[in-house]
């Protein structure tokens, strides 16, 4: 962390650290019982183009397109397109072209060139990996994310993605590594590894991840903020899309939005899919912040594009040129924390969009839009698009995240890091009028006197639950989590999650779930550091280091791979506690054709190789014994 803002934090921190370990017997029990301030007021301010209260320069607003009837009726046939679960890419790529010759709005294209390079993880990098992901320790971790499948046979499979620092100079590109977890995050498998092109640098937490499923296959679609030539360069976003089942296919791409150039400023893109609305014929939504020359200084706001084919690993992008609702201009460039959630209200497919730190870093600023792209006028009743001060306007608010359920039950939350003048806190405003915030209500703010760090929050799909997780940084940090549900009753509130001591202020902890009933809390996060990826898993059970595997707790028999097989495969198995094991490979009649253990072991995971160049082509079957534990599995050998 060579940033000197970061390392004067880290300093600060270090120097709090003992009186934290005072308060913390206090601030603990405080937290298990916080729930939500009841009939706290609100602030809401002035509407575009309407004279500031607090003295800083207006707000300006971009066009509001109105529709032509052609527009209407074109937008129409790619509804229809959409409902008949038939996607028809090129049909709608010809529909969505027209649209914006009559518009002018927006340019449709497929993704840009990006001279990154990825590929698949290999067998060797896979089977390793099982419980000891060494391509995670990692020194200088960068950014995480996460997300959880929710549908078809891999359902509950989780997604980790992780870029660190490249090895080397500072003219060496980052890189990334994508894993999963098919045993709700105990144990971690390499699927891809992304090389960044050029010298080219992650932005510190800048990396968000959407799942698409429903469809013959599933992908993965990851979004990050990068800076050119050692991190110095030009500020960037781009992307990558990865194929998640069947043959595996990526790709790199870059955005290119209208009028590009390398003096306009990218970062902190978001991503976000109507895929629970629309499961076999989905689209994504993106939005970052941008900031270009203006007058005197830098315009702040925030740039759209409309992900109309992400059922591939080579996505079509509807780029908008205008910019989104909000924007003004300040002396400086300063920092805009973006964020996006699609919803759907009275069967209108819809977007909110926030963004907080500037211009009034006191508010939080709301932009809603149809999925199309068309904004909604602040002046339509009942749907408040402006800026929001909750209960305590005065208090900088920073590092805002949105959250909805993907569907139609009205439930979105914002949650954020808000400064006061006795200690940094995590607060968060939960509406149940689809985001609408003049009505907010709102939750206590949880503070801790060393600090905490950004927040991060996803919504359960099709659901009613939200989960939300922070640092609360002390002389032993800890990992909050947070189960809440749309009518604001806490279903989960762990105090603590974390094993190591302390934990990173680089980026805030990645929040996820896993399916397991009764006890579905997930998280990831690095060491201070940033060092390594940790996976916390289970708000009372055991919490497992992807980088630093613990004893096995149950006994476990793993598909052999490669299968089919010629003539080697590999097989692995788990024994929580020491005691004989034998695994034996048995023919499709029964008949003992090889011996592959037999032999006390102690508690750990073993791989064992078996070579059947001696056999013939056909079915066979493994079978460990260990304890009271025995499980059969079958595999093919192909000659």
């Amino acid at each position: 962390m060579k940033n000197s803002k970061i390392y004067l934090a880290l300093k600060f921190r270090s120097l709090s650290l003992s009186i934290l370990f005072v308060l913390s017997l206090v601030l603990s029990p405080l937290f298990v019982s916080a729930q939500e301030v009841p009939d706290a007021v609100n602030y809401v301010g002035p509407r575009i183009n309407s004279a500031r209260s607090d003295g800083k320069q207006e707000l300006n607003s971009s066009p509001v397109f109105q529709k032509t009837a052609q527009v209407t009726e074109l937008e129409k046939k790619i509804h229809e397109i959409r409902k008949s679960g038939n996607n028809n890419v090129q049909e709608i790529t010809r529909l969505q072209n027209q649209i914006d010759a009559l518009t002018g709005q927006s340019v449709t294209m497929q993704a840009g060139f990006y001279p990154g390079s990825i590929t698949e993880a290999t067998p060797e990098e896979q089977l390793d990996a099982v419980g000891n992901s060494m391509v995670l320790t990692k020194s200088n971790m960068k950014c995480i994310a996460t997300v959880t499948e929710y549908t078809g046979a891999t359902a509950g499979r989780i997604w980790t993605v992780a870029g660190f620092t490249g090895a080397g100079s500072s003219l060496t590109p980052d890189s990334m590594r994508v894993l999963y977890s098919i045993d709700n995050g105990t144990h971690w498998v390499p699927f891809a590894n992304i090389t960044l092109g050029g010298t080219d640098k992650f932005n510190a937490g800048d990396v968000d991840v959407e799942l698409i499923e429903g469809g013959t296959n599933k992908y993965l679609h990851i979004v990050f903020g990068l800076r050119a030539s050692g991190g110095v360069g030009r500020w960037f976003a781009a992307g990558s899309s990865i194929q998640i089942t069947g043959t595996f296919a990526g790709s790199l791409w870059a955005f290119t939005w209208p009028g590009d150039d390398a003096a306009k400023r990218y970062y902190s893109p978001k991503i976000t899919s109507d895929n629970t609305v629309w499961p076999t014929s989905p689209w994504a939504y993106v939005a970052v912040s941008f900031d270009s020359a203006g007058a005197t200084g830098r315009v702040n706001t925030q740039k759209f594009a409309q992900l109309n084919i992400p059922n591939t690993v080579n996505p079509v992008f509807s780029y908008k040129a205008n910019k989104i609702y909000w924007y003004t201009e300040t002396p400086n460039t300063q920092n805009l924390y973006t964020d996006i959630a699609f919803f759907q209200r009275n069967g209108v497919d819809s977007l909110i969009i926030s963004y907080c730190g500037v211009p009034d870093s006191t508010k939080a600023f709301f932009s809603k839009m149809s999925a199309s792209g068309s904004m909604i006028s602040p002046t339509v009743a009942g749907q408040f698009v402006g800026l929001v001060g909750g209960s305590e306007p005065n208090f900088a608010k920073s590092g805002g995240r949105l959250s909805s359920n993907g569907n139609n039950n009205g439930s979105i939350f914002f949650i954020f890091k808000q400064k006061s003048a006795v200690a940094d806190g995590i607060k968060y405003f939960r509406t149940t009028n689809f985001g609408d915030f003049n009505t907010i209500n709102q939750s206590v703010i949880w503070t801790a006197s060393s600090g905490v760090s950004f927040p991060d929050i996803v919504g359960v799909r099709n659901a009613y639950t939200h989960r939300l997780g922070f640092f609360f940084w002390g002389a032993s940090d800890s990992l909050k989590y947070i189960s809440v549900n749309s009518e604001g009753s806490f279903l989960t509130n762990s105090a603590k999650m974390n094993s190591v001591n302390l934990t990173t202020s680089y980026y805030s902890p990645a929040v996820g779930m896993r399916f397991v009933p009764g006890d579905s809390c997930f998280a990831l996060y690095s060491a201070n550091g940033a060092d390594n990826v940790w996976s916390a898993q289970g708000c009372s059970g055991i919490i497992t280091g992807i980088t630093n595997p613990e004893t096995p707790v149950s006994y476990s028999l793993k598909q052999n791979y490669p299968n089919p097989f010629n003539p080697s495969t590999k097989i692995s198995f788990a024994i929580p506690r020491q005691g004989f094991v034998t695994l034996k490979i048995y023919d499709i009649l029964g008949k003992e054709v090889a011996t592959l253990v037999n032999e006390k072991k102690e508690a750990g995971e073993y791989i064992v190789d078996f070579n059947a160049s001696n056999l013939t082509t056909g079915v066979y079957f493994y079978k460990l014994e260990a304890g009271n534990f025995s499980r059969t599995m079958k595999m093919l050998l192909v000659k």
